[in-house]
């Protein structure tokens, strides 16, 4: 299995793309933060959504690298006749 290397990130404030927090546009990779600012700049919850997308990027890269379910298997274990 390859190694995963996440999302990206945006092309307007390099915060590391999570699951569900981008949208890809004429193959740019948008931060939801980013496309609302650029799509409707006067949003009233536009400071909201940024802390939102920050924090996500924060917590979701700690999950990736957390080691809690134990080391990784070795293979599959050979069959012995």
């Amino acid at each position: 299995m390859s190694k995963f290397y996440g999302f990206r990130s945006c092309t307007n404030c390099e915060i590391a793309c999570t699951p569900s927090n981008f949208v890809d546009y004429q193959k740019k990779r948008y931060c939801t933060a980013c496309w609302i600012q650029n799509q409707n700049p006067e949003h009233p919850e536009l400071k909201l959504i940024r802390e939102k997308v920050v924090n996500d990027a924060e917590q979701w890269k700690c999950i990736k690298w957390s080691r809690e379910e134990g080391p990784l298997p070795n293979g599959p274990i050979s069959h012995k006749n």
